[in-house]
C-alpha cells in the first residue's frame, strides 16, 4: 500500500496509542459521580432544593475528589489521558443535570446505591435450592429507587449504563440481561425488613450516563435539538403499568413523558415497556426458572463454545479475550452460534403465559 508505506516511512507516523482511561474506567468514574452527588443532594432536601450552582459546584467537587483519590500523579499523565479526562468531565456535567431535571419532576426518590446481595452485603444473597446443590448469586445494584403509598413501598432498580444499552425482552427470554429483573424480584423477597415496608415491584430502568452529540442542521430550532436529544437519552427498561405509579416516577409521564419509556396516545392511552403487576408475576417465575436452568448446567459442567448474537457480524466472538484459546468455528463439532431472534411484546407475554400455565399443571 503506497500510503501505509508514505504514512510509516514518510511520515515517521506512529500507531495511535490506546488511552489509559478505559471503558471500566469510565464507568466507575461515572458510577461514583452519580453516587455521591445524589446522596449529598439529598442531604440537601432532594433535587428540587438545589441550585444549578450549587449543582454544578457538588459536582465539581468529587470530581477533584475522584482524581485524588483514584487518578494519582494526573499532572505526569500524557496529553491525550488528559484531553480525553476534560471530555468526560463534560459529559459528567452534563449526565447529573439530567439525573436531576428527571428526579425534579418524580415523587420516587433514591433509597440505596450499590446495593449489595450476598456474603457480608447488606442483604442475603439470592439462593435457588435444588434436591442435592445450592446456587448463591451475589451483586450490587446501582440504585433503588422508591415511592410509598397505601404502605406499600413501590420499587425501581436503576442501571447506570455509559454505553448504548437497551432493554431488551428477546435477550430476556433466551436468559440474558436478567440481573436487574433478578435483583427487583429478590428485593421484593427479602426487602421488607430492610426497607420496613411491604414491597411491590415498579420496574427496572437502564439510565444512559452519557452526554449525547446528535447530527443537527446548523440553524435547527432549540426545541427539536431538545427533543432529539431527549429521544436518544430516553431511560430504557420495563415498568409497572399502574397509572399512578408512572405518574410518581414521572408527573408528566400521562401526558407527555419526557424521561420514562412509556408513550401516550391521542386517546390519553399508555404504551411502552411496560406490563401489569400479574405479568411482572409471571415474568418473576420466569426469571427463577432461567436461573434454575443456569444452576443446572453450571453443575453439569456445560462449557460449550455457543454464544449468543444477533447476527454472525455482532458476535462476542469479535471482542472476546479469551478468543485465542478458543478458536471458534460455528457448526464445528460443538460450536455454534445461538440467534437472538426478535419477539413482539405480546408474543413475549403469550408463551410467558403458556410456560407458566404448564408450570402450574405440573
Amino acid at each position: 500500500c503506497h500510503f501505509a508505506y508514505f504514512m510509516e516511512y514518510g511520515l515517521r507516523a506512529k500507531p495511535r496509542q490506546p488511552a489509559a482511561f478505559d471503558a471500566p474506567q469510565v464507568g466507575t468514574f461515572l458510577h461514583y459521580l452519580l453516587e455521591h452527588v445524589t446522596a449529598d443532594v439529598l442531604k440537601r432536601g432532594g433535587f428540587a432544593q438545589v441550585e444549578e450552582t450549587e449543582l454544578r459546584e457538588l459536582t465539581t467537587y468529587y470530581i477533584r475528589r475522584y482524581m485524588e483519590q483514584e487518578l494519582r500523579n494526573f499532572q505526569g499523565r500524557g496529553a491525550r489521558f488528559k484531553y480525553l479526562f476534560a471530555r468526560l468531565r463534560n459529559t459528567a456535567w452534563a449526565v447529573v443535570e439530567q439525573v436531576a431535571e428527571e428526579m425534579r419532576h418524580s415523587d420516587f426518590v433514591p433509597l440505596e446505591f450499590e446495593l449489595s446481595f450476598g456474603d457480608g452485603g447488606t442483604l442475603p444473597a439470592v439462593v435457588v435450592s435444588e434436591p442435592d446443590a445450592q446456587l448463591r448469586i451475589g451483586g450490587k445494584v446501582d440504585r433503588v429507587d422508591g415511592w410509598v403509598k397505601d404502605g406499600k413501598l413501590y420499587l425501581r432498580v436503576v442501571d447506570y449504563k455509559s454505553g448504548r444499552k437497551s432493554f431488551d425482552l428477546a435477550a430476556v427470554r433466551m436468559g440474558l440481561d436478567i440481573q436487574m429483573l433478578l435483583y427487583l424480584f429478590a428485593l421484593q423477597k427479602e426487602g421488607a425488613q430492610h426497607f420496613g415496608h411491604e414491597i411491590e415491584p415498579a420496574g427496572v430502568l437502564y439510565l444512559p450516563a452519557r452526554d449525547e452529540i446528535l447530527s443537527a442542521e446548523r440553524n435547527i430550532p432549540p426545541e427539536k435539538l431538545r427533543r432529539e436529544r431527549e429521544k436518544q437519552l430516553r431511560r430504557s427498561g420495563l415498568l409497572l403499568s399502574d397509572p399512578e405509579v408512572l405518574q410518581a416516577m414521572e408527573h408528566e409521564s400521562l401526558q407527555e413523558p419526557h424521561f420514562l419509556p412509556v408513550r401516550v396516545g391521542k386517546d390519553g392511552s399508555i404504551s411502552g415497556s411496560i406490563a401489569s403487576a400479574a405479568r411482572l408475576g409471571k415474568l418473576g417465575r420466569y426469571v427463577d426458572k432461567l436461573v434454575r436452568q443456569i444452576g443446572r448446567e453450571v453443575r453439569q459442567g456445560n462449557i460449550d463454545a455457543d454464544p449468543c448474537c444477533h447476527s454472525e457480524e455482532d458476535s462476542y466472538c469479535q471482542y472476546c479475550d479469551w478468543a485465542p484459546a478458543c478458536h471458534f468455528q460455528d457448526g464445528r463439532d460443538g460450536d455454534h452460534l445461538r440467534y437472538i431472534l426478535p419477539v413482539k411484546p405480546e408474543e413475549f407475554w403469550d408463551e410467558l403465559e403458556r410456560e407458566d400455565e404448564e408450570g402450574g399443571d405440573k
